[in-house]
């Protein structure tokens, strides 16, 4: 069996502060614009095996094809992203890939010992998994998204406007 999986297409950063990791990547790091949403529209959620009720808010950029995604949790019980935020303080949470088939890689990564530490399906129908392949809090949790067309037209004007940026806009808000 491979011990491979799909291209590394977004890095995930788990914060306190949304608003003000957005300033600094901007500012600072000369990435933008990030689009905001309010809170992810969720349709189920599972937490290690358990109903989760996290809500979150999240901000996408992309810088080159690699698109950096910023979380904030803010409201519900534990998660991968409350579980992070208290091991250390927040920062680089998952690497993530696209899949044709998410339900044929969580079997794959079954077999290998590796469950769902979180995952579900938002309300556009768009499943994903982080799957609990850092137990140690390091940073290197995968998460596999099976996208729709939606969701990859979405990817698609991310790059597109961050590609032309004009260093000046920060943020659009969905």
């Amino acid at each position: 069996m491979s011990q491979r999986f799909g291209k590394i297409m977004q890095l995930g950063y788990v914060v306190h502060d949304l608003d003000a990791e957005v300033d600094h990547w901007t500012r600072v790091m000369g990435v933008g614009p990030f689009f905001v949403t309010g809170t992810v529209p969720y349709d189920t959620v599972t937490f290690r095996g358990a109903p989760c009720d996290a809500e979150t808010r999240v901000a996408i950029a992309s810088h080159d094809g690699v698109q950096i995604e910023i979380i904030q949790q803010t409201g519900g019980g534990a998660s991968t992203f409350t579980e992070f935020l208290e091991a250390t303080g927040g920062g680089l949470h998952h690497v993530c890939a696209l899949t044709d088939d998410l339900e044929a890689d969580i079997a794959a990564w079954a077999a290998r010992g590796v469950d769902v530490l979180q995952g579900g399906v938002t309300k556009a129908k768009i499943p994903f998994a982080y799957m609990d392949t850092d137990p140690g809090n390091r940073g290197r949790v995968l998460e596999l998204v099976q996208p729709s067309p939606g969701l990859l037209r979405f990817f698609d004007k991310i790059e597109t406007t961050c590609a032309g940026w004009d260093g000046q806009t920060a943020r659009i808000d969905l």
